[in-house]
């Protein structure tokens, strides 16, 4: 569970499910689970721009002219 921590905690959404089944099967405290979902939610937040999404909003509508053609 350590490394699904650590993995979640880099950003990783399927590591935090893993440590989120963790907590609910008694693997992970409820501290560790809060910790590493505050951790997971500030990198998740240190990764936002407006660039980024104006890139991802210009590559959705490029997939999607592609497809018509």
């Amino acid at each position: 569970m350590k490394h699904y921590m650590m993995a979640a905690r880099a950003g990783m959404k399927e590591s935090l499910d893993r440590v989120k089944n963790g907590f609910m099967k008694g693997l992970v405290t409820k501290d560790e689970y809060a910790n590493t979902l505050r951790a997971y939610q500030k990198r998740q937040d240190e990764m936002k721009s407006d660039e980024r999404d104006k890139a991802e909003a210009c590559f959705e509508a490029l997939s999607r002219f592609a497809d018509i053609m």
